[in-house]
């Protein structure tokens, strides 16, 4: 189920966010920390890359999947534009 901006203001605590929500802007530590997103491929509004070393350091979550083809077909069918898809490996602490 894809996610959308939110109606109400989400915490990093919540693990999963209500259908038809976002997340806020997270650090990709924060989201490969997340139980919900580590291992699986995960789509990010107005992601932000690090100039040096090309990898993702935040944005918004928008959606989340096992299955790459089923989350890029959610997302072309969404409103979300321009979203990066980046697996979200297992983060080590």
């Amino acid at each position: 189920m894809a996610w959308l901006r939110p109606s109400r203001p989400a915490s990093e605590s919540d693990d999963f966010p209500l259908p038809g929500e976002a997340l806020p802007r997270l650090r990709w530590e924060q989201i490969c920390r997340r139980p919900d997103c580590r291992g699986r491929w995960v789509a990010l509004h107005e992601c932000t890359y690090d100039r040096r070393t090309g990898k993702a350091t935040d944005g918004e979550l928008v959606d989340v999947d096992d299955d790459l083809a089923s989350l890029c077909n959610r997302v072309r069918d969404s409103h979300w534009k321009d979203c990066a898809i980046l697996y979200c490996e297992d983060w080590a602490s």
